[in-house]
């Protein structure tokens, strides 16, 4: 009795031994699909408002706030009894069943501080931001900028229309509209010397005041002519957007002021270019490349986002070599756009949520 009691004992060791090695698998697979579903799920929401403003219908927004995944194990192991009595390894089978059952949380987009953020006119700062991670300066132009000011004229950035000749209010053409592009830079000299100078002690001592100075000012760590560690209070020299023009354009290559353009909000850009899908020609640049585009459809496996919207199919393109479709990039320059204009407690102050368990 003693030997079999032990073969059943190790028996048990293996079915634990073998769970803890299958485990690892099935818990990254649920968590890269919980990533896969929230990814999905905020670009779906993307083109159905950009669908919504084709049909020029208030937008609506939500996300998923939290992804909570409870994982049930189950494991079961059978053996024939002959095996247990002789031989462990005889016939012994080990099994695991894994399901997981994830509850969601649903937050409509709907304070003010989501209000405010996404029908603000994009910061200057958050095109910089672009500008350093690369994006094509003249495609973030050709989305991003509503109008310009030159010549006394000012000129709507809208490639659905062709300029009309007004003498107060003229048209960019598809080459001007794809000639403006962005320069980032100090908007004047800093100087070189601190406007205020402290000891470790007298820093200590005026903490609060150095913790609460304004955005206009920033604090430094330097050393005094005898080598002693100091704070130093200097000014924070603001950064200006200009908007760059090609010299054979209606601007004739003017550097425009932030004084000279106005740019789009976030929602500003979704209605753009919901209108885009509503001319049926989609947004090239003055090439012939497609910048953007919506189709109704779509080959199998040939799209990337897909929605239902009227009764329709709606498809955004899968990512092509380079060169060709940017349509993807576009969705992923709103989403990333809605997150850096909209203050980031939005969510936690969303009057209402909804659990789905």
């Amino acid at each position: 009795m003693g030997k079999a009691c032990g073969r059943v004992i190790a028996l048990a060791s293996v079915i634990a031994l073998g769970g803890c090695a299958s485990l690892q698998t099935p818990m990254t697979e649920f968590a890269t699909d919980y990533n896969r579903v929230i990814a999905d799920t905020r670009n779906e929401m993307i083109l159905l408002n950009i669908v919504r403003a084709r049909f020029r219908e208030p937008t609506h927004y939500s996300t998923l706030s939290q992804v909570s995944g409870n994982i049930s194990i189950r494991g079961g192991a059978s053996a024939d009894l002959g095996g247990i009595i002789d031989d462990i390894d005889a016939d012994a089978g080990v099994s695991l069943n894994i399901s997981s059952s994830p509850s969601f949380q649903i937050v409509p987009l709907n304070t003010n501080q989501f209000a405010g953020g996404i029908l603000r006119p994009i910061e200057p700062n958050v095109v910089a931001i672009f500008l350093g991670q690369g994006w094509n300066e003249h495609q973030l132009a050709a989305l991003l900028i509503e109008s310009v000011t030159c010549n006394g004229t000012e000129y709507a950035n809208d490639l659905r229309r062709d300029a009309d000749g007004d003498d107060e209010w003229g048209v960019l053409s598809r080459r001007d509209v794809f000639g403006l592009g962005f320069r980032s830079g100090a908007a004047r000299e800093a100087s070189d010397a601190p406007i205020a100078t402290f000891t470790p002690a007298e820093a200590s001592a005026a903490n609060a005041v150095l913790s609460n100075l304004s955005d206009n000012y920033r604090v430094t760590i330097g050393r005094n002519s005898e080598g002693e560690a100091q704070f130093e209070i200097r000014e924070r020299v603001p950064q200006e957007l200009q908007v760059t023009t090609a010299a054979d354009s209606v601007c004739g290559g003017a550097s425009l002021s932030p004084d000279d353009y106005e740019l789009r909000s976030v929602e500003g850009v979704i209605y753009y270019l919901g209108e885009i899908v509503r001319s049926g020609q989609g947004l090239r640049d003055e090439r012939n490349r497609l910048i953007f585009d919506v189709t109704t459809s779509a080959a199998a496996g040939s799209h990337s986002i897909h929605v239902e919207h009227r009764g329709r199919d709606w498809y955004i393109g899968a990512s092509p070599e380079p060169g060709g479709d940017r349509s993807i990039q576009v969705i992923s320059l709103v989403s990333q756009l809605i997150a850096l204009q909209t203050s980031s407690d939005a969510l936690e102050r969303s009057p209402s949520t909804l659990t789905i368990n």
